[in-house]
């Protein structure tokens, strides 16, 4: 295995995304084999899917597993060395990246969703994301129904606002959804109680109190506002969908996405120097062994 997270070792880099070339009508194996090259996109605050190290490289658990893909991907098209392009992608970019075929596989915390099942398609689950709110300690607040009426901070153009919406309306609970533009800007209104809560997936929120001084000042309440598959985002095309999806069920036989969830969501790692110490569920167990 030569996971992706070494790409740096192959003289690799991020490239602008003035760089990709939009997607010919060939098909996606087609397209990949004839440029010699197969573009990854990655988000850079992702942690522990997705991120940079200190040395700049894209790194991560749905880095790792993209690099299982790849390697599939050199064998079923005969190029033992295909290359790798990673590319920084904005979530607002993402759809349309994917989907025209200019970023072949997205590796980062993609929840799969019906809404944007619309324009590409994903892999088997590679994660189930619990959707949870982050508040400070010493404001008290023990369960989602004390927020009522306060201000929650979301990260624009993402799943977690709909969640947060969805939630507020289900149990009752009016809540004021803040957009931000980034996790920096989330912290720091929560911070200075410009919002009482920030909302994301679960172990975003657990890096981000791992990996900051005050994790003492944070907490995460009970409530799940929801639940999302994260999955590898394609382009909606049959041959890369077999490809990724071969590629996944052989490391889930084998065993090494279970090593790569040990690695990141359990161990002390690059992303969580503390470690996440997130078992595996029974219900991610159970979607991998739908592979085995």
């Amino acid at each position: 295995m030569r996971p992706i997270s070494m790409i740096a070792a192959l003289g690799l880099s991020a490239c602008s995304l003035l760089a990709v070339a939009p997607a010919s009508a060939a098909d996606a194996l087609q397209r990949i084999s004839e440029r010699g090259q197969v573009n990854i996109g990655f988000a850079d605050d992702s942690p522990p899917y997705s991120f940079k190290d200190d040395k700049g490289h894209a790194a991560g658990y749905s880095i790792d597993l993209c690099g299982l893909v790849v390697e599939r991907l050199r064998q079923e098209l005969g190029k033992p060395n295909l290359r790798v392009k990673m590319l920084h992608v904005a979530t607002d970019q993402m759809a349309r990246l994917v989907g025209n075929g200019g970023v072949d596989l997205m590796c980062a915390g993609v929840s799969d969703t019906p809404e944007r099942r619309a324009t590409m398609s994903f892999s088997t689950p590679i994660f189930l994301s619990d959707v949870k709110l982050m508040v400070r300690t010493k404001d008290g607040f023990k369960t989602a129904a004390d927020l009522k009426g306060k201000s929650v901070a979301v990260l624009g153009r993402t799943t977690t606002e709909a969640a947060v919406r969805a939630y507020s309306a289900r149990a009752g609970v009016p809540l004021q959804v803040s957009r931000v533009v980034n996790a920096d800007a989330a912290l720091s209104q929560l911070r200075l109680a410009h919002a009482a809560a920030w909302a994301r997936d679960e172990t975003l929120l657990l890096g981000v109190m791992g990996r900051h001084n005050d994790k003492q000042d944070f907490m995460l309440l009970p409530d799940k506002l929801a639940t999302e598959p994260i999955a590898i985002a394609l382009q909606r095309d049959a041959g890369l969908q077999r490809v990724v999806d071969q590629a996944l069920a052989l490391a889930v036989r084998s065993g090494k996405v279970e090593a790569l969830y040990d690695q990141w969501f359990v161990k002390p790692n690059r992303a969580n120097p503390n470690g996440l110490k997130l078992a595996l569920s029974p219900a991610l167990k159970a979607e991998f062994d739908r592979l085995r």
